[in-house]
């Protein structure tokens, strides 16, 4: 296999900083990602394993939120998604939205359900989990993210949740977004934060207590996800990091990590970012 040499994003120099999963940290930007160029043949078969096999790991996605959708249920996307989604996408303002790894159309249908006005496009590179949004009559692309340079129409927001980590040709993502949004256009976006293995001072070596490569690529912290859109021309960039640990009322260890969270010591598990496009 190939790999990088130097920053997918700035082209910096790189140091070596997980020998386990071949992680590198770029000197400038201080992103964090796998040095290991993957075929675009392994994305599609890690995607439909993690997605449609039995047991698959992201069968709730793609099984439990489909038939909810189908059931017409009241729409859960979580607190911090619904709150930016509110900002930056339904606020009567927001006339055009482009969702990067729309999956089964949870998002896209939430949308659609608040205000129907709004001109909603997706793209999905899993075949089966496009098929279902298809089914609820949403506008989606069975593609990677690339396909965005063969849609006409340019966005007032482009979001993606829990898929930039994904992205291996980073850079050209980074590129292609500020090229479809409008002018004072909105990136919104959620990511894991790769500081919480600080919360596991006692971990094993290279851990990285999220999906490792080919499934996540990019690991971000709170600075270098900052970092990486200021220096693709990107403007007013804020990202802040879930303060708390997700309720689990009957482990022990969720009572030690919210003291710790209250003592401001807590690194939250997910990085939520918006950023606006410049004009230079």
């Amino acid at each position: 296999m190939t790999q990088y040499e130097n920053c997918k994003v700035c082209e910096s120099n790189i140091k070596v900083v997980n020998e386990k999963y071949n992680l590198g940290q770029c000197d400038s930007c201080k992103l964090i990602f796998c040095l290991t160029i993957f075929s675009q043949d392994e994305f599609v078969k890690v995607y439909d394993e993690l997605y449609n096999k039995v047991n698959a790991n992201y069968k709730y996605h793609s099984i439990v939120e489909y038939n909810m959708l189908l059931e017409n249920k009241t729409i859960k996307v979580g607190f911090h998604r619904a709150k930016l989604l509110k900002k930056y996408v339904l606020n009567k303002k927001c006339q055009s939205v482009l969702e990067i790894g729309s999956g089964v159309g949870l998002i896209g249908s939430y949308i659609r359900q608040h205000d129907a006005s709004v001109n909603y496009t997706g793209i999905e590179i899993d075949k089966e989990a496009f098929e279902k949004s298809q089914t609820l009559g949403l506008n989606t692309i069975n593609n990677d993210f690339k396909a965005m340079d063969t849609i006409e129409e340019t966005f007032d927001v482009i979001m993606l949740w829990e898929v930039l980590e994904h992205l291996q040709d980073l850079k050209s993502f980074l590129d292609l977004a500020h090229k479809k949004l409008n002018k004072g256009g909105k990136i919104i976006l959620s990511v894991p934060n790769y500081n919480k293995i600080y919360n596991t001072p006692n971990r094993e070596k290279d851990a990285i207590f999220q999906d490792l490569p080919p499934i996540h690529l990019n690991f971000f912290t709170k600075e270098s996800i900052i970092n990486v859109f200021e220096l693709n021309h990107f403007k007013d960039c804020k990202a802040s990091v879930k303060k708390f640990p997700y309720i689990s009322l009957k482990k022990t260890n969720f009572y030690i990590e919210f003291i710790k969270a209250l003592l401001n010591k807590y690194n939250g598990s997910t990085i939520h970012f918006v950023g606006s496009k410049s004009n230079n």
